[in-house]
């Protein structure tokens, strides 16, 4: 995966070359469905793509390749586009479509070139899906279009998740909602059923208030108790009469709130999934989503629509899945265009509008740009006036630190978190460093070693932090605790780090090494880990880590232990000594709620006027903590973060002391698994 911000930004003139060199070839076809997809392609590209960000263009570039490799359907694409805008003629509305809601009132809008891109990604193609049985008498009544060669196929849309991924006042929402309409009640199932899934009520019924809408210009009277001439409607609901051919519905389903009873979904949309986040590991959002989601296992075709800002959270579902759609897009440049190639993901579509990695700032007078606006809002001018920008800037520079942070959000899509708070500097831990290493830290002494791992996601550090604890009771506290840490960096990382000089020196320290190859080898730790171990008067109790990119060395790890064990236990059996193995390796979640308390823990040890933690004399340890800032939830529980985006800021050290510090807590009785 690409991380640095050079290769990105090569990426980004490729794709563009790309989009250029190719795009005479799509033009016809493009055209001959709707002009304003030209129109819209031609604008992304124009001015070197400076208002375009990498994953909009990458997200061109996709759809040019499905064209290559599925066949078009371009009826479908400009029914579903009557459906929502009506029929136009010499730019004046001639009948058909839904009113929307605009300065001047409800009235029928013409879309806007993006948003014809936006219906044209979900309806374009089709492909045919075998339904693996051969033709058979009984058969005739199937449409002959599902008989291939004496075997049963069946043309479907391709399209079965799309992501909008848009700034506040774009139309993403209302235009979602047209879209849930007019699947349900005129272009799909006879009993179509769109689930509006929202974190809560109140944001429910901001799509649903759209619906409404559009109902009521169908049916004028459906509004009262017993309903109009078609539709029946409730605060949360929306149904066909009893009676009518058509048996569609429309319902709210908001986090926490979803019954699994009656749900046969073709159409879920999910409003401001970026917003939801985990409680106790937990989003009730994602798990009203994936309920929704399940019911849709006997469509034909069904729809999973995600419209959504960026959210003020760093751990969330979404935000998790924006992340896999960023990654997936990139794979694009190896393929080409111009020849059929298809792949595993073309079942969905994606829209990002937001910052090139590298514009990510949160100094306000760098957003100042109406190219930047652009980038991540094609509504301008439209649906927000042209001095929209400069104003919420305003506001942000003079307002509240919230004020800020909801204008990054909102208006830039750029994710941000809650409060942010200045944590332990580096200077506060130099003082405690000591002339001492874990092997120091003797059994019969009555320390005991907790371990704590954090391994490597892009260009971060490898680290391994052994914690001992002396269990010797004592009149003091001071130096009870003692901290040790071991860490490797990636040699293709080290030669492209702007911390080039930093991981030299500290190489030639002995205190940072070098991992050939472009992927860590997780033995390096485990043979670290046994070196210890050989000593035989260091006693290991514990080893937490981050889930995350875990799977490998965490399997080696059991192994080893495993090996380990049963030398030292030759009776034990094989089970004994995997659940003594299950009690020792312990994954440690990264969210607020388990950092917190360890958090306020190595405050007390570092902060008391008698501190009771010492540190070994590596040179990380002050600069890893001088990189941390605390990360303040709207429940005021912290969790560790980088103090910036900078790719300078590292803090595995300090990830993996609070893994180590879990493990101590977990032995205490503090915590339980």
């Amino acid at each position: 995966m690409i991380n640095d911000f050079e290769e990105l930004r090569q990426a980004k003139a490729q794709c563009l070359d790309d989009l250029r060199t190719h795009l005479p070839d799509y033009a016809n076809r493009l055209n001959s469905i709707d002009p304003r997809l030209m129109a819209y392609v031609e604008d992304a590209i124009s001015n070197d793509g400076s208002h375009a960000n990498l994953y909009e263009l990458l997200g061109i570039r996709k759809e040019m390749r499905l064209m290559d490799s599925y066949p078009l359907d371009p009826e479908r694409v400009k029914r579903s586009l009557r459906a929502i805008e009506g029929q136009w003629a010499n730019g004046r509305h001639v009948k058909g479509g839904l009113k929307f809601s605009t300065p001047r009132g409800s009235q029928h809008v013409r879309l806007m070139p993006f948003q014809a891109w936006l219906i044209f990604e979900i309806y374009a193609f089709k492909v045919d899906v075998p339904m693996e049985r051969e033709w058979h008498e009984g058969d005739m009544l199937l449409p002959t279009e599902w008989v291939k060669d004496g075997w049963v196929w069946d043309t479907r849309r391709l399209t079965q998740e799309a992501h909008w991924f848009l700034t506040r006042k774009s139309g993403k929402t209302e235009l979602g909602g047209a879209v849930d309409f007019t699947e349900v009640c005129f272009l799909g199932d006879v009993n179509g059923q769109a689930l509006i899934c929202t974190n809560s009520s109140e944001q429910s019924q901001i799509a649903y208030k759209a619906i409404r809408e559009f109902a009521m210009q169908v049916d004028p009277t459906c509004s009262n108790r017993m309903g109009g001439k078609y539709f029946r409607m409730t605060r949360n609901g929306l149904n066909w009469q009893p009676g009518h051919p058509m048996k569609g519905e429309i319902k709210c389903m908001a986090a926490g709130k979803t019954s699994k009873d009656g749900l046969y979904a073709s159409v879920v949309h999910a409003d401001e999934h970026g917003q939801a986040g985990y409680v106790n590991a937990h989003s009730d959002m994602q798990a009203a989503v994936d309920t929704c989601w399940g019911s849709t296992g006997p469509r034909r075709e069904k729809l999973l629509l995600h419209t959504t800002t960026a959210g003020r959270i760093k751990e969330g579902p979404y935000k998790t899945k924006i992340e896999q759609v960023e990654a997936s897009l990139l794979q694009e440049l190896d393929y080409p265009l111009g020849q059929p190639h298809r792949t595993p993901d073309d079942y969905w579509c994606a829209f990002l509008l937001q910052l090139d990695k590298w514009e990510l700032t949160d100094d306000l007078t760098k957003l100042d740009d109406p190219e930047l606006f652009k980038k991540v809002n094609r509504s301008i001018g439209t649906t927000v006036q042209p001095t929209y920008y400069r104003e919420r800037l305003h506001e942000a520079a003079t307002g509240t630190e919230d004020t800020k942070q909801e204008v990054l959000t909102k208006d830039f899509n750029m994710w941000q978190t809650g409060r942010i708070q200045k944590w332990i500097t580096g200077d506060r831990i130099r003082p405690l460093q000591v002339q001492k290493r874990i092997t120091d830290c003797h059994y019969q002494d009555g320390w005991r070693v907790f371990v704590g791992l954090d391994f490597s996601l892009g260009d971060d550090l490898y680290a391994m932090v052994t914690l001992g604890v002396n269990y010797t009771p004592s009149d003091t506290m001071r130096g009870r605790f003692f901290a040790d840490a071991v860490a490797w960096v990636l040699e293709k990382t080290m030669k492209e780090s702007p911390n080039r000089p930093l991981y030299e020196e500290w190489v030639r320290q002995g205190w940072l090494y070098v991992c050939p190859g472009e992927v860590f080898d997780s033995m390096l730790s485990i043979n670290q880990l046994a070196a210890i171990d050989d000593r035989q008067d260091i006693d290991i109790r514990f080893f937490g880590y981050d889930p995350a990119q875990s799977i490998q060395p965490i399997n080696q790890l059991k192994a080893w232990l495993q090996t380990i064990l049963q030398k030292k236990n030759p009776q034990a059996t094989a089970a004994d000594i995997a659940s003594v193995i299950q009690q020792m390796v312990v994954p440690v979640s990264q969210t607020a709620m388990t950092q917190n308390p360890r958090i306020a823990e190595l405050e007390s040890m570092i902060l008391d006027k008698e501190p009771w933690i010492e540190f070994s004399m590596s040179p990380l340890w002050p600069w890893c903590f001088g990189n941390c800032t605390a990360e303040v939830s709207s429940s005021d529980l912290r969790r560790i973060v980088k103090g910036g985006p900078q790719p300078t800021h590292k803090i595995d050290l300090v990830h993996a002391l609070l893994d180590a510090l879990y493990g101590f807590d977990l032995a205490e009785g503090r915590v339980s698994e």
